[in-house]
């Protein structure tokens, strides 16, 4: 069966020219992925004209939509969408006392083929915050997976390239996944895109067929970030 994903940071929707929630929309149209792994996303803040950003673009696009909030007032954070319905939902706290609320998005898909473990996260700007966030997600939240589950890790994970930190971050996250177009696909920043902190990790159900950033005549006006697409097989 093969799968198409996308990470996106949408940066609630401010792009290049303001505001436009419809070229991120239509970002993602173009690509048609079968899910979507949103990050900075608005659930009715007055700034954004209180919008749930991941309602309004599950609408527009026709798939189920799983919201992650990971501030207090529950009106920002992750979401995800999909396809295919969820069996299961949680919302787990990353937050390291005193940096922002912090969340990981974990959505369980009853995919046609096999279950499928989604994971959203969008990691903290300190380099010690993230490193405690990965520790606790891998051993607390993912924990040890049975070979013949499948899993999916997509978000921003903040990374910034040459940093010792960061390093160890990615080596944490690769022991246990592999990691789609690795030391390619900058996405960040739309104007002109030279470092990633986007990604999309997977469990060996999966195999890769490819890895791009999505270039199209929408995705660099809707945000800051441009989606990162995985075409992956998952296998027997």
């Amino acid at each position: 069966m093969r799968l198409r994903v996308m990470t996106y940071n949408i940066h609630s929707a401010f792009g290049r020219h303001g505001y436009d929630l419809d070229a991120v929309y239509r970002a993602i149209e173009h690509e048609a992925p079968d899910v979507v792994a949103l990050q900075e996303v608005d659930f009715g803040l007055r700034r954004t004209g209180y919008v749930d950003q991941a309602k309004w673009l599950a609408r527009q696009l026709r798939l189920h939509v799983f919201p992650g909030p990971t501030r207090r007032s529950g009106r920002y954070g992750n979401a995800l969408l999909s396809r295919w319905p969820a069996t299961f939902t949680a919302n787990h706290d990353l937050t390291v006392w005193p940096q922002p609320g912090r969340a990981c998005l974990e959505v369980h898909l009853d995919v046609p083929k096999a279950p499928l473990r989604c994971f959203v996260t969008h990691f903290g700007l300190v380099p010690q915050e993230r490193m405690i966030q990965t520790a606790h997600l891998m051993e607390r939240i993912i924990g040890p997976e049975e070979p013949e589950t499948a899993v999916l890790l997509m978000g921003d994970f903040n990374t910034i390239p040459r940093s010792r930190v960061s390093s160890r971050l990615r080596l944490r996250l690769t022991d246990a996944f592999s990691v789609a177009g690795a030391g390619r696909s900058a996405t960040f920043h739309t104007r002109l895109p030279r470092v990633r902190f986007d990604y999309i990790y997977f469990s060996e159900r999966f195999a890769p067929l490819s890895c791009r950033v999505a270039i199209n005549q929408w995705s660099n006006r809707g945000s800051d970030h441009l989606p990162l697409i995985a075409d992956l097989h998952l296998g027997p």
